[in-house]
Formats: C-alpha cells, sequence, structure tokens
C-alpha cells in the first residue's frame, strides 16, 4: 500500500469535492487525439477523459505508481506510461495534439524549460490544459504562503506554494486562456497554445 498516494487523496479530498473537480471538468473538455498528461500522480484525471475520443495516451512521470498502472490499464488498456522529467521532454517535437498537467509545476526544478518543452511536443495548434496552485494574487494569504513555503517545500516534495506559474506561462505560450479560479484565486485552470 502507498501511503503517500493515500495521504496526498485524503488532503485534497476537501478541495476536489468543493471545486476541483468541477474545474477539472471544465479545463479537460475538449481533450482528444494524442493526449500526454505528466505528472499524472493517482491518475485522477482519467475519470475527466473521454476515452472515445482519444487515440493515444502517455503518461510520464519521475516515478510511476503500481496502484496507477492498474488504475490506468483499466481505463484505457493501451496507455503509455515513462518516468522523466518535465524539462527534457522523451518525444519528438510535435508528438502531441494535448498536453496536460494539473497541480505538477508547483515542484517542477525549472518551470521555464519546462514548459518550454511543453510547448516543442505539442503540434502546431495543439492545446495544454492545465489546473495549478499559484501565489495568492494579494491580501493576507500572501505573506503567509511566503512565509511557509520553505517549510512546505521540504515536506511536499518540492510544491512552491508561491510560485507565480500562470505568469511564467505567458512567457512561453501566446496564448494563455483561464478559465476557472477556486479558493480564492489560488487554484487556476484553463488552456494554453503556442
Amino acid at each position: 500500500m502507498d501511503f503517500g498516494t493515500l495521504g496526498y487523496d485524503a488532503f485534497m479530498r476537501y478541495f476536489e469535492k468543493n471545486g476541483l473537480d468541477a474545474m477539472r471538468s471544465r479545463v479537460l473538455q475538449g481533450v482528444a487525439g494524442r493526449v500526454l498528461e505528466l505528472g499524472p500522480g493517482t491518475g485522477i484525471n482519467l475519470g475527466y477523459y473521454d476515452s472515445r475520443k482519444i487515440t493515444s495516451l502517455t503518461y510520464l512521470d519521475l516515478k510511476i505508481r503500481p496502484g496507477l498502472v492498474k488504475k490506468a490499464r483499466a481505463l484505457c488498456p493501451d496507455i503509455t506510461l515513462r518516468t522523466g522529467d518535465a524539462g527534457g521532454l522523451p518525444f519528438e517535437d510535435g508528438s502531441f495534439d494535448h498536453v496536460v498537467f494539473t497541480l505538477v509545476f508547483c515542484s517542477v526544478a525549472d518551470p521555464i524549460k519546462g514548459l518550454q518543452e511543453v510547448r516543442r511536443v505539442l503540434r502546431p495548434g495543439g492545446t495544454l490544459h492545465f489546473i495549478e496552485h499559484v501565489q495568492p494574487p494579494g491580501g493576507l494569504l500572501r505573506p503567509v504562503f511566503n512565509q511557509l513555503n520553505p517549510l512546505w517545500r521540504r515536506i511536499a516534495g518540492g510544491c512552491n506554494l508561491n510560485r507565480s506559474t500562470l505568469e511564467l506561462m505567458t512567457e512561453v505560450f501566446s496564448e494563455v486562456r483561464v478559465v476557472d479560479r477556486r479558493f480564492s484565486d489560488i487554484f487556476v485552470g484553463g488552456t494554453a497554445r503556442p
């Protein structure tokens, strides 16, 4: 049994029930064709894909957990599972119609390089679908998140509470569209195109 995965799922249950599930439904609409998902974690996004519209699904993560393999293969028998890092995607240019990541870039070591790699592997006209937690826009939460970030990074596998991922995305993608915001704008979801 993977207690890290169970702990993560338990921690995220509140957020899922109170808005992230609806955000996933909105953000993952239109995912079809050749799809790459970065950092699939526990495989929660599988339930939001229309398998009839996906011609190939590839998962890439630092570590593929056995529970994910079983779940992924049950829902998508032809799934490809690869280990790797967002900073050096092992795929040809233009390999995918859609790239998906949810709650991943908070912990990518070099987010600009990772986003450039995502742009590289998207076909011309392809779409990135994302959900990220980002630095609070202001008010009381911003200094709290900044103060907690060093401790949080140590206990949460390198996750940054105060990363400005949305702003970083606008440096790499010409069109970034936010379709949903939740929890005082800490969670942001949308699409981007090269």
